[in-house]
């Protein structure tokens, strides 16, 4: 729009459609009309100042782009009326034009603003305070990794930081969706889009400006948009040669009095203009894309992001999803339950342990750690550290070759060995010293709440659920009864959780796969959907999923598949109703049984019914 339009926009329109008025009273009612000279002056006058920049936009893409665009079609749909002298109907074609463009931009800013509203403006500034307690503002990038920074009572988090003060209540829901407010203590990370809703924290920056979790989750809604669905993809190309092939067809059917004596030149054209203005894929281009763009925003309001409309038309399509246990259906966070040494005492295995899997991110590593330190054991200088994928770790410790994972890692340098594991639900972590069975650390996990509803609805929706674990056969085949899984895959390393997911695409497709985002990334990006169950603020979690649940509650999965059932189908809904009402008025336009009037509700009234039946998708719950 031009810079003079734009200022004024309500006001010409509205000077345009008291001109349109007036000349619809000359037409059709007054006894006395103007003079078509006066007619034809206001408006042209009127048309010009309503549509300049359409004009311009169609000569532009014509002459640089070499195509004809919706604009063109308005531009000559418009012209041949005012050769008829058409003058009411030439204006009402631009001025229902301008207001559908008007109806398109309000229906597009508000799916826009109701994604943005995900992690809400990122602040432009970051209190600094130095040493000595001096506060300085500055901009967010101009803050390294280590300063220090303050966030009053109310303001928005601008860095991802470790907390410096004791505790701090965080308003999390512009990422995750929780109501309550989280409470944050001493150390802990804080992630950047979040409120403080309690007294003034410091914060000690632990990220760039540009690698924080605001950041990046306005990158990934930006970008979303480009990764399209089948139908919007199907349009984008359809609109390519749609337009010049409307304007074939027009032509066609001014021509009919060349070819049939009968037929009366300005009947033709008129039905020629009807099929021009009636062809306008503004509806269709509009409709089908703000109808995944509002399922998306519905979406984005349960702390969920989609990465683009098609992984809602693939969620909507979901045959199955497979699932990790650690860290995805229970909470990842390990306890310690039961220490068993052959030869050494609980706190000399318990320190080689330790010493070794301080050089994992496991969460079964950490834990061990973390109980370690809760016992205050010696921590051993480690040589370097040999990881077998999947399988444990080992290193030299103090002159000993130690060895710690899986029994069957152990086994192999070991020989056979006597030990009953007691629990079926308890994972079970073996520790050989030089290639002799020293003992073993019994690790408990605590299913989350949710799994067994979440479980429920997606079953009820017919789509098959399959656990693939890394855990033992008795640990996951536990969980799997439990939650009510058929179908259980155990003792999966890295890539045999690839291969099961590749045989399981082969016989049922599209596959989803739940996982942490980070132990499990190639089998997320293997799926046709990978959903990852990132702690907010997760890059792995970000990166390799197409949807990020940016909470812990699992319900967010099956509600996140019901509503991209619902927008899929309120997509393709939208994509007929257009269709089937514009080849109807095209016809009855071709036939001769419609006029310019009926094309232009065929163009604007559909376009508008079509938006406000997207704008649904906005509102699904």
């Amino acid at each position: 729009m031009l810079p003079f339009q734009e200022k004024h926009e309500k006001s010409l329109l509205g000077f345009a459609l008291v001109v349109m008025l007036v000349l619809i009273y000359n037409k059709y009612f007054a006894q006395s009309p103007m003079p078509i000279v006066y007619q034809a002056v206001i408006a042209v006058a009127a048309y010009l100042l309503i549509a300049l920049d359409v004009l311009v936009s169609a000569f532009k893409t014509l002459f640089k782009q070499r195509r004809m665009s919706e604009q063109f079609l308005m531009m000559i749909a418009t012209f041949g009326a005012f050769g008829l002298c058409d003058l009411p109907e030439a204006l009402a074609v631009m001025i229902f034009y301008k207001i559908g463009e008007l109806f398109e931009e309000y229906a597009s800013g508000r799916a826009h603003n109701d994604i943005s509203s995900l992690v809400k403006l990122k602040p432009s500034f970051v209190r600094l305070v130095d040493e000595n307690g001096n506060e300085q503002k500055v901009k967010p990038r101009q803050v390294k990794i280590g300063d220090v920074f303050k966030v009053l009572k109310g303001e928005v988090i601008a860095i991802d930081g470790n907390l410096c003060d004791e505790s701090a209540a965080i308003d999390t829901s512009a990422l995750t969706g929780e109501s309550e407010p989280r409470l944050y203590t001493c150390g802990q990370s804080v992630p950047s889009g979040c409120i403080n809703q309690g007294q003034v924290i410091h914060l000690r920056a632990n990220t760039l400006s540009k690698n924080s979790s605001i950041t990046r989750l306005l990158n990934l809604i930006e970008d979303a948009a480009a990764s399209k669905s089948k139908p919007e993809n199907l349009i984008r190309r359809f609109s390519v040669w749609y337009t010049p092939l409307v304007v074939g067809c027009a032509v066609l059917l001014a021509l009919v009095p060349l070819f049939y004596s009968q037929a009366e030149y300005s009947d033709w054209i008129e039905r020629a203009l009807v099929f021009l203005v009636v062809s306008c894929p503004c509806a269709l281009v509009l409709s089908v894309p703000l109808s995944f763009f509002g399922g998306m925003g519905a979406i984005s309001r349960i702390g969920v992001i989609v990465k683009g409309s098609i992984h809602i038309e693939t969620l909507s399509r979901l045959k199955a999803i497979a699932f990790d246990k650690t860290g995805t259906l229970t909470y990842g966070k390990f306890t310690v339950n039961k220490i068993h040494s052959v030869s050494l005492s609980e706190d000399e295995l318990l320190s080689y342990a330790v010493s070794l899997e301080k050089n994992s991110t496991h969460p079964i590593a950490l834990s061990i750690v973390e109980y370690g330190k809760q016992r205050k054991v010696k921590e051993y200088d480690v040589g370097s550290v040999i990881e077998k994928s999947g399988m444990g770790l080992e290193s030299t410790i103090n002159g000993h070759d130690v060895r710690i994972g899986r029994k069957e890692y152990i086994s192999k340098y070991c020989g056979t060995f006597d030990y009953t594991e007691e629990d079926e639900e308890s994972s079970y972590v073996y520790i050989s010293l030089d290639n002799e069975f020293s003992g073993v650390i019994a690790i408990a996990d605590t299913l989350k709440p949710s799994a067994g509803t979440m479980l429920n609805s997606l079953h009820s929706m017919g789509i098959k659920t399959v656990l693939i674990s890394g855990d033992k056969r008795a640990v996951a085949e536990g969980i799997s009864r439990k939650l009510g899984i058929k179908e259980c895959y155990y003792e999966q390393t890295p890539q045999g959780k690839l291969d099961t997911l590749n045989s399981l695409k082969s016989k049922l497709s599209p596959v989803a796969f739940a996982g942490d985002g980070l132990n499990d990334a190639p089998v997320v990006s293997a799926s046709d959907v990978g959903i990852a169950m990132g702690d907010i603020g997760s890059a792995s979690a970000i990166e390799a999923a197409d949807v990020v649940i940016m909470h812990g509650d699992l319900t967010a999965i099956s509600r996140t598949v019901l509503l991209a059932k619902k927008t899929y189908k309120l997509a393709i809904s939208n994509m007929y109703f257009v269709m089937l009402v514009k080849l109807l008025i095209l016809l009855l336009g071709a036939l001769g049984f419609a006029n310019i009037w009926l094309a232009i509700f065929g163009d604007v009234g559909v376009l508008i019914l079509a938006v406000c039946n997207a704008m649904r998708a906005l509102k699904f719950k």
